[in-house]
């Protein structure tokens, strides 16, 4: 490998953290969505 490709995988790489961790934030915000929403529903009595 080239100093220059060695540069660019590392750089992909230090871009990694920050995208998971966004993704991950979002993940969960979704499921808490979902699971607020099954907790009400669970609250409703049927009639």
């Amino acid at each position: 490998m080239t100093s220059e490709e060695i540069l660019t995988v590392s750089k992909l790489i230090s871009a990694h953290p920050p995208v998971i961790i966004g993704t991950l934030s979002i993940f969960m915000y979704i499921r808490g969505k979902i699971l607020e929403a099954q907790r009400d529903s669970a609250d409703t009595p049927m009639i």
